[in-house]
């Protein structure tokens, strides 16, 4: 079998191996040019997080209810947190412990009711529509199959937007506290980004095996097509440059 015989199989081959993926790569690289991404896909016009503000004196007002949920267990971490009910602190503990929220105020701490939710998501939000629904979840179902729109984290209250993008407010279940902001241009996103990258589970892991078998098969596709246009012009110099016969 000639060169050019075993150079046109291998290239065939491999183009119907790594065709399709090399397409949704293409694919995925016109999705990524085209939806903005700070406006659209992080839905920074639409959705502002909150930003932490303790007011003066919460130092002194917190500091009873600080010792007293200091002696719940092991505290490991305290962070400023702003809840539907105004700042507060959240304590959490390394045995297990569910996290107790102390508000900034000094007041006892109440889980928001919906009205709560309902107000502390109007705030966050930029645009003009109006809360649609509001739905406390266990988990949130991926979607197109792949998508994780919380990363797998459960127990949210999930506040919709009737706006074009569809956007959704994720809030703590227990606190409130905002977690994060979805809408349908993130959810194309990053469909398009886990077959972009092949990783279908978390979408973090660009360097996996499975990239890095279709990498190396596009390599070797693009080279045996490189290897077929030389052939091929070599067979075009010599049939110029073939004598002729007198």
């Amino acid at each position: 079998m000639t060169l050019s015989a075993t150079t046109f199989r291998i290239h065939r081959w491999l183009g119907w191996l790594v065709g399709v993926q090399v397409l949704i790569w293409v694919t995925g690289g016109v999705v990524f040019s085209l939806l903005p991404f700070q406006s659209w896909v992080k839905g920074g016009d639409t959705v502002k997080p909150p930003a932490v503000v303790l007011p003066p004196g919460w130092a002194e007002r917190v500091a009873p209810a600080l010792q007293s949920a200091a002696r719940l267990g092991q505290v490991t971490a305290i962070a400023a947190v702003v809840t539907p009910q105004g700042p507060a602190l959240r304590l959490s503990y390394a045995d297990g412990h569910e996290p107790v929220i102390v508000p900034a105020d000094g007041s006892t701490w109440t889980p928001p009711d919906e009205a709560a939710l309902r107000r502390f998501a109007a705030n966050l939000y930029q645009g003009r529509a109006a809360v649609t629904a509001v739905e406390r979840v266990a988990s949130v179902p991926r979607r197109l199959g792949i998508v994780a729109e919380t990363g797998g984290r459960g127990d949210l209250w999930r506040l919709r937007f009737d706006d074009a993008l569809a956007t959704r407010v994720y809030l703590n279940g227990r606190s409130g506290e905002f977690v994060t902001s979805r809408n349908e241009a993130w959810v194309w996103y990053d469909f398009f980004w886990r077959l972009h990258i092949m990783d279908y589970a978390d979408g973090e892991d660009f360097n996996g095996t499975l990239l890095r078998a279709a990498s190396v098969a596009a390599w070797g596709l693009v080279s045996a097509g490189a290897v077929l246009a030389l052939l091929a012009l070599r067979r075009r110099w010599r049939a110029a440059h073939k004598p002729t016969r007198r």
